[in-house]
Parts: C-alpha cells; sequence; structure tokens
C-alpha cells in the first residue's frame, strides 16, 4: 500500500531522539513530541536505547578536544495524562561509555558512502576518550563507566490547540531537570536546569508533520567552572514527518539543529552548531505496543556524533492512547 494512503492511521509522533554528542547529553532537551496529550488517566511507557559512534579533535592555541568511543543512552520513560489538556512526563536515562567495537565498520561505511572520516582511519582502534583540555590541564571530560545514572528530566506539556485533519495543534511544554548524574565523571551538569518550549502538529493529506523549538538555561558541571570554562544555553529546533505505509507500520524522518552548549570552549570542533538527520520506521506489534528502530547521522561535519542506532519500545496503559478519534483520509 502506498504511503500516506492508509484509512485512519493512528498516529505514534516522532521518536524521541537526540543528539548523543557528550557534552550535549549534560544540558536537559525535551524530546521531539506530538502536540496531542494523553486522555485523563492514560499511561505510555517506553524503553528507549540509543547507541552512538564518536569520534573528533580539534585543536587550537592553548586547546585540544578529543572525543573517541561508543556511547550507550538507555533508561525507561512513562508519561501520564493529568486531564485538561495536561500531560507529565519523566526519564530515568543511564550511560555505559567504552571503546566499543564498531570503529572497523564505520571506517568502512564512511569509505564506501565518500563521507571524510576526519582521520578516525589512522586513530588507534576501539579506545576511550572524551575530554577537553586547556594549556595542558584538563577541563572537562568523560571517564569510560560500564553503568551511570544521567540527570532526571521532569516535563510537563499543556496542549494548548488539538491537532486534527488540517488543523494546526499546538503545546506549550516546561521542564526541569534534577542533578542527579555524576558531573565530575561527565554524566551530569552538576546543577538544577530549566526549558520552555513549544511542539506544532499538522495532519495533512495522510501525513503527520510535527516540529518543535524550545530553549534551556544549561548548568556547568563542577570541574569545568572551576577552569573558568562555561556551558552555554543550548536553543534547539527540529521537525519530523510519520508516514503511514500499512495500518501497523509507519515510516518515521525526522531533523534537528541545536546550538552547541561548548561554543565558548573556542575551537571549530566544540564551538560549532549541530545537526542531525533521523531514519526510523514504528511497527505496533498490538493495539497498545509499538517497536520502533532508527539510524541518526550527523548533517554537520566536525561537530557531532559519527552516526547513532535507536531502538524503542512503548506500551500503553490505561485510558485511551490517541486522545483524538484519527482521521481517515481517501
Amino acid at each position: 500500500m502506498a504511503v500516506g494512503c492508509v484509512q485512519a492511521p493512528r498516529w505514534g509522533g516522532p521518536m524521541p531522539v537526540r543528539n548523543q554528542h557528550p557534552a550535549q547529553l549534560t544540558v536537559l532537551h525535551m524530546p521531539p513530541a506530538r502536540a496531542a496529550v494523553l486522555d485523563s488517566g492514560a499511561v505510555e511507557t517506553r524503553f528507549d536505547a540509543a547507541y552512538t559512534s564518536l569520534w573528533l579533535s580539534g585543536q587550537g592555541p592553548g586547546r585540544t578536544w578529543l572525543m573517541d568511543g561508543e556511547y550507550l543512552r538507555a533508561g525507561p520513560k512513562a508519561r501520564i495524562g493529568l486531564g485538561r489538556g495536561l500531560q507529565f512526563g519523566i526519564e530515568l536515562p543511564f550511560a555505559h561509555t567504552s571503546g566499543g567495537f564498531l570503529d572497523d565498520f564505520v571506517i568502512d561505511y564512511h569509505d564506501a558512502f565518500g563521507f571524510p572520516d576526519q582521520g578516525r582511519d589512522v586513530a588507534p582502534r576501539d579506545g576511550f576518550a572524551v575530554r577537553a583540555a586547556r594549556n595542558g590541564t584538563e577541563v572537562w571530560s568523560v571517564t569510560r563507566d560500564s553503568l551511570q545514572l544521567l540527570d532526571v528530566p521532569l516535563i510537563l506539556q499543556w496542549e494548548v490547540l488539538p491537532a486534527g485533519s488540517g488543523r494546526l495543534g499546538l503545546a506549550a511544554r516546561g521542564a526541569i531537570e534534577l542533578p542527579t548524574g555524576d558531573d565530575e565523571d561527565g554524566f551530569g551538569s552538576g546543577e538544577l536546569e530549566a526549558s520552555c518550549g513549544l511542539v506544532a502538529e499538522l495532519h495533512v493529506g495522510g501525513l503527520a508533520f510535527t516540529s518543535h523549538a524550545q530553549h534551556t538555561f544549561a548548568g556547568t558541571p563542577a570541574a569545568a567552572r572551576r577552569s573558568g570554562l562555561h556551558f552555554a544555553d543550548v536553543t534547539a529546533i527540529g521537525g519530523g514527518v510519520e508516514a503511514p505505509v500499512t495500518s501497523d507500520l509507519s515510516l518515521l524522518v525526522q531533523t534537528e539543529y541545536e546550538t552547541s552548549t561548548l561554543r565558548e570552549f573556542g575551537l571549530r570542533a566544540t564551538d560549532r552548531d549541530q545537526g542531525m538527520l533521523w531514519i526510523g520506521a514504528r511497527w505496533r506489534a498490538t493495539t497498545r505496543c509499538a517497536i520502533e528502530v532508527g539510524f541518526g547521522e550527523d548533517l554537520i561535519g566536525l561537530v557531532s556524533p559519527d552516526f547513532t542506532a535507536w531502538l524503542g519500545m512503548v506500551v500503553e496503559l490505561g485510558g485511551a492512547a490517541d486522545p483524538a478519534p484519527p482521521p481517515s483520509y481517501p
């Protein structure tokens, strides 16, 4: 069946993905989402995992930056419909960092498609190092660790305008992030952070379009503060499209652009804005359970992670999973 011609599609929204640059992960990020919220009493639980290959280096007068290794960010999420257009969300993320096993694969992948590898092919294989240094002194770094709790985000969303066929939906969001991660080891900001933003949703021609914009007031990890390095606030914008192929399968394409929290460090490799492209699919295994797979690639070279593999599972509990009856399309 042709994409976008499914009768009465059930929208699942965008994948709740994010840029996995280790410094960006210390900053609160509200994930891409629908403008629609859950009905009062409805609960949606998720377990998501994103595995990223990292490689980037840069140097300048008195400054060096190295990012090499692999980073797994995973954990459960929950969204709860509160009624009156309100929805509460929470995530409990964990990190695993290592030298990994993907270096040879990534080098061959870049060679096959003609992508620049930024000197990765001459670097030692499967090592781990994420650190920024000034005049030979380390000012921020991420440790190699098997399991670390990250900062915990709490998100409140208010549906201002309900989405529908040809009708724009709009929601406002606000969030705080609890400093539960170890900022000395590079797994948190060490400070309470806040974020605010908007989400839009539009159904047209059998497709669902979503977009979001947000600004986060970033905290600065203790080691960076001691050295005089300030982690800058992050502004992000993004958009995506959901295209149903069958009643149980949808294709997803998303992009996101954000400013760098390390833009005051003074190197091109840390200061440039960052952009990601995501391509994925969602398969609804049952009426209340869906599985997502996706792949993320950096759109702006010499800054972002090489690539990210995404896997998610969604389970809907209680109440109506979709807050509005899905529209039909000819």
